[in-house]
């Protein structure tokens, strides 16, 4: 459990408008991380605006997706993993799921999903810094390879 820190960086590309009400962007994040996770992720991210009309009233809300690499610590082990993550947000609140991998041979058996939730605290949609409470569950495989073939020493008797 801990807390992200999503916070916007440089546009890469966009805002291109693809209709009346849909406008994607394309840009660099970084999430900082606290908790059993802590330490930062260089993201890119692309974000879908969407503007919908329901019984009359106007209702904004932006679909994204990203991926990059986190540095850090996971339990107490340094660690550098790939994190993809995809989500909704509006200007109150923001969830959504995402999992990490080893990226480094000493990592590789590390694996992990966890998904956030929470109200925005800062900045709002579009723009600036906002954070939300994360949960998580990780494993860390570990795989014995029996090289040799095991002989008990036992003769069988077969008629």
């Amino acid at each position: 459990m801990g807390t992200i820190t999503f916070t916007q960086g440089a546009t890469i590309s966009g805002p291109t408008v693809l209709s009346d009400h849909t406008t994607i962007v394309k840009l660099h994040e970084t999430l900082s991380f606290t908790g059993n996770m802590t330490g930062t992720a260089l993201i890119i991210e692309r974000d879908v605006m969407h503007t919908v009309t329901d019984d009359g009233k106007t209702m904004t809300f932006t679909t994204f997706h990203g991926h990059g690499n986190f540095t850090g610590t996971l339990g107490n082990d340094q660690v550098t993993l790939h994190i993809k993550y995809e989500g909704v947000k509006n200007g109150t609140f923001a969830r959504g799921n995402f999992v990490v991998s080893g990226d480094t041979s000493q990592n590789s058996d590390i694996h992990g999903e966890g998904h956030f939730r929470g109200t925005l605290t800062g900045g709002v949609e579009g723009g600036g810094n906002s954070s939300v409470g994360y949960k998580m569950h990780w494993t860390v495989s570990t795989h014995t390879e029996h090289t040799e073939a095991r002989d008990d020493d036992r003769e069988t008797v077969t008629d």
